[in-house]
Parts: C-alpha cells; structure tokens; sequence
C-alpha cells in the first residue's frame, strides 16, 4: 500500500522544490535582510561618526594640564588694553580657572586605574578636612567631604581629652 495524497480538482500536487512562500501566487520570497535592530544601530553609528568627525576634542590630542593651564594664563582672552580688565581677567585665572583645570587634571589621571580612584579617595577627604580648618577656606568647603562628617563620634571621643564628669 502506498501513500498518496489526493488534491481537489484545479490543485496541483505539492512539490518540495517550491517553498511554501512562494506558492499560490504569493510571490518570489525576499532575500532576508537585517533585522530592524541592525538597521536602527548601523544609522545611530553613521550619524554618531558625521557628527562626531568635526569635533575638534574627538580627532585631536587633548591638552595636558600644563598646555591647559599655560592656555589659560595666556590665551587672547586675558590681553586687553585697559588695565581693570586684565586685572579681573588674571584674578578668574588664579580663582576659577586654575583650581578647576587642576581638579579636573587629577579627576581625569585618577580614573584611568581603579587602584588610583580608591587612593584619590582619602587624599581628598584628607585635603578638603585640612582646608576646612582654615577660616576664610573653611566656608567653600561642603561638610560631607570632610573627615569629621565620615568618622563615628566614638572614634574621636578619645581624642578630645577626658571629659569633665570623668574621674581620671
């Protein structure tokens, strides 16, 4: 006994070269293409690339604090005639400009090794303690970054000396 299959009148027989796709009149399949996510990514990085390509910061070498410090001293910005607004123009250099572009030098040679973030860590809670000590210093310096506001109070208990209730 063989197996056949019967197919209504007007039917053609199933073959296995056609894919199902393609037969009744669906059509040629597609070639398969990327999923949606490869297209949506492969735009994102174009247009990521064309914009980032005239950035200046992206395609040059950045400047050591050094070169952005030596900048700010004497870039264009600080040459003018009248002699009040070079004067300003000098004291933002040593008040503003400099202390940030040093922080931001050693923020930025701390994060490239973990080992370096963990030392940077109480070096800074160690220097703000140190200049909060200082009167006029003090009042810039937020509470939290200090060694007071980190410690238990038991711990520095001792450190004050004895108490007056104490009988020692």
């Amino acid at each position: 006994m063989s197996a056949t299959t019967s197919t209504a009148p007007g039917e053609s027989a199933p073959s296995a070269a056609v894919p199902a796709a393609g037969k009744a009149g669906w059509g040629p399949v597609p070639e398969a293409g990327p999923p949606w996510w490869a297209r949506l990514a492969r735009g994102l990085a174009s247009a990521t690339t064309a914009a980032v390509t005239g950035c200046r910061a992206a395609v040059e070498r950045p400047v050591t604090l050094a070169e952005g410090i030596e900048l700010a001293r004497r870039g264009d910005w600080t040459v003018s005639e009248h002699p009040m607004v070079r004067q300003v123009a000098v004291a933002h250099f040593w008040l503003v400009q400099a202390p940030a572009l040093i922080v931001a030098g050693v923020l930025g040679w701390a994060s490239r090794t973990p080992g370096r973030l963990w030392t940077l860590g109480p070096l800074l809670v160690t220097v703000a303690s140190v200049l909060n000590e200082i009167p006029l210093v003090g009042v810039l310096v937020p509470e939290f970054v200090t060694w007071s506001y980190w410690m238990p109070t038991s711990w520095t208990a001792g450190l004050a000396g004895p108490s007056e209730g104490s009988t020692s």
